[in-house]
């Protein structure tokens, strides 16, 4: 699949996923129920096992994904990573593998959702989340080599109280915000 096709079908089930959040946030309880429910959206289309440098088979979906620093501590996790499978690395005579026990070079899309709840965090609080979230994916995406890394950043708040105008969605080409409100 092209770059531009992954981008396409990654955004159509972000629409998907905030579609639904507006008629039922109440089917959400937890950040995990949000990253699941987005999966199992995107699993028709990254979810085909393909081989990986390892010789094994995996697919080009994964959450919980750890990225480590040149110090080989753990730096960050993201919620959902689509990647190059065939850079995927599960055995390695050759080199040691990070603790996590894989290493893969290419992604091409990373996304991080928060979600706040109605007696969740307060305004300034859910504010500094949403940009540390985008400090991280800037990081990684200035640490690694893949100029075409697409990175999203989703927000939804069933508290309402957020002034929107306080945080200001930024996007480009390769990285798209959204800010989400409950409809309740």
């Amino acid at each position: 699949m092209e770059d531009i096709d992954r981008k396409k079908e990654v955004e159509k089930e972000i629409e998907n996923l905030i579609d639904e959040f507006k008629k039922n946030s109440d089917k959400f309880l937890t950040e995990e129920d949000l990253r699941s429910y987005l999966y199992h959206l995107l699993l028709d289309k990254f979810g085909k096992l393909k081989k990986t440098k390892s010789n094994s088979s995996s697919i080009e979906l994964h959450s919980e994904v750890r990225w480590y620093g040149e110090n080989k501590g753990l730096k960050y996790r993201s919620d959902l990573v689509i990647f190059d499978v065939s850079t995927l690395e599960t055995k390695s005579r050759s080199t040691k593998l990070p603790s996590k026990g894989y290493g893969f070079n290419n992604p091409y899309i990373i996304i991080e959702l928060k979600l706040r709840r109605i007696n969740g965090s307060s305004d300034k609080k859910f504010f500094e989340s949403l940009i540390n979230d985008r400090n991280k994916l800037n990081e990684i995406k200035n640490s690694i080599n893949n100029p075409k890394l697409y990175t999203y950043l989703i927000g939804f708040d069933k508290k309402l109280s957020l002034n929107s105008s306080k945080f200001k969605l930024e996007s480009n080409d390769f990285h798209k915000e959204y800010y989400i409100k409950s409809n309740k």
